[in-house]
């Protein structure tokens, strides 16, 4: 039982053993003519009025929960032949599964719902990893490993299974994950010498590290260029003069 829901039983117990104790003492009991007087006392009479409210409320409630909360199968049939029938138990059921997560030692089932429906069985775990694990891949694995176990009691009769992740017991330190850094970040070598062009003309300012990959990166390609640029200056010289 959750918090809220005790705290508010225990709020609507206290209300309806008011009540009754307000409404009993003026007719029964010792004090009789006291218990007749508190009433016309007016904040005596504005706390039988709320104590009256909470208690008519969780009566309310409590006659709507018996009303449409459905019956809870404690078995499901597994095999029916004639008038004979094979069910099994939703003990034997969550047993199976916490044996199934906990087989290997990497998981931990701390709560296991087992709802049996007239068509099958639905499973709701709530599962904690005792180490961190790759849940994408972990997770499918022991889903199917859980699967397989409940079918060797329950046959086809499984429906659905719904597994919860919480945090690990022991989780990885963020200090101890690496994350692979990109150091540098490859550019075909004509958009660095685009960028010093521009530099040159006094067009744009080009960022002082692109420069330098630039100077770095396409070194030997400068010196290619500046040789080809001096023959073709050579051979416009030799044309002249002829």
């Amino acid at each position: 039982m959750g918090g809220i829901k005790r705290f508010l039983l225990i709020v609507f117990g206290l209300a309806g053993v008011l009540c009754l104790a307000s409404l009993a003492l003026p007719w029964v009991g010792p004090f009789q003519s006291e218990a007749t007087a508190l009433m016309d006392n007016y904040y005596y009479f504005l706390a039988m009025q709320v104590v009256f409210a909470i208690t008519a409320f969780g009566v309310v409630v409590a006659l709507l929960q018996a009303i449409f909360t459905p019956h809870k199968r404690k078995a499901v049939t597994i095999d029916r032949s004639g008038g004979d029938r094979i069910t099994v138990t939703t003990k034997a059921i969550q047993s199976q599964a916490i044996h199934a997560i906990e087989a290997d030692g990497r998981f931990v089932a701390e709560k296991v719902r087992v709802d049996a429906k007239k068509r099958g069985v639905r499973l709701n775990v709530r599962v904690r990893p005792r180490n961190t694990v790759n849940l994408a891949s972990e997770g499918r694995v022991l889903h199917d490993e859980l699967a397989g176990g409940l079918m060797t009691i329950c046959g086809d009769r499984v429906q659905r299974i719904d597994l919860e992740f919480v945090e690990a017991e022991n989780p990885i330190p963020a200090e101890n994950v690496t994350v692979e850094k990109i150091d540098s970040l490859e550019v075909p070598d004509t958009v660095y010498a685009h960028a010093a062009q521009l530099e040159s003309d006094g067009g744009v300012t080009v960022p002082a590290a692109v420069l330098g990959a630039s100077t770095t990166a396409s070194h030997d390609d400068s010196e290619d260029l500046a040789s080809t640029d001096e023959v073709a200056a050579e051979a416009t010289t030799e044309d002249e003069e002829a």
